[in-house]
């Protein structure tokens, strides 16, 4: 997407991997489509453990980029080149649109942020390439993008806990039952809002 220099803000309170991931099915409702990789900062939300061959991504974000097929390039760890176009970006954002401005919430800055980038970024004559972000988005880089996502994602929460005597396991204040044979062994817990499974190793 920086070929067109078309732009997405999405103003948030946190930065948990929920709040990421919800942050990145707005761009692409934006835009109309998924892209095939991103290369994330090394945000606690997103990366558990930096590498700069094998980065250890975290559990409930690996869920959400394996949902929507993404593939995770991480940027390495003191190499601003990596993400320079992000960050180069950040003082047009603020001097341009948030600079001086009052919001009555959240969800207001957001709708204000979703019109600037639609009409005052996306619609300017950029001053590197001479041509209209939205216009070369359009042309060549909305065709290439997989379709956007139809449902908001459900982002999990992963711990681990202790099977205790009672044959219980205690995740977000709520119990859930186990066999017998776990007793006194520690699992892995994957819990959304419909759904909680329980691991232990491959089983």
């Amino acid at each position: 997407l920086c070929f067109s220099r078309y732009q997405f803000v999405w103003p948030t309170w946190e930065q948990t991997t929920a709040a990421v991931c919800e942050g990145l099915d707005e761009a692409w409702r934006f835009f109309g489509g998924v892209v095939l990789r991103i290369i994330p900062d090394n945000a606690s939300a997103m990366v558990s453990r930096a590498d700069p061959l094998s980065p250890r991504i975290v559990e409930a974000f690996a869920d959400y980029v394996q949902a929507r097929g993404l593939f995770i390039d991480a940027a390495r760890v003191a190499s601003p080149q990596d993400k320079g176009r992000v960050e180069n970006q950040m003082p047009y954002v603020r001097e341009s649109w948030f600079a001086g401005e009052a919001f009555e919430d959240l969800e207001a800055a957001r709708r204000r942020a979703r019109h600037w980038c639609l009409e005052i970024a996306g619609a300017r004559t950029h001053g590197t390439t001479r041509q209209v972000p939205r216009e070369v988005f359009a042309s060549e880089e909305l065709p290439r993008l997989r379709p956007p996502p139809s449902e908001h994602y459900d982002a999990p929460h992963w711990c681990e806990a202790k099977v205790h005597p009672d044959h219980h396991v205690q995740v977000l204040k709520s119990l859930y039952s186990v066999p017998t044979r776990y007793i006194g062994k520690r699992v892995r817990v994957r819990a959304d809002r419909r759904t909680v499974r329980i691991y232990l190793g491959t089983e």
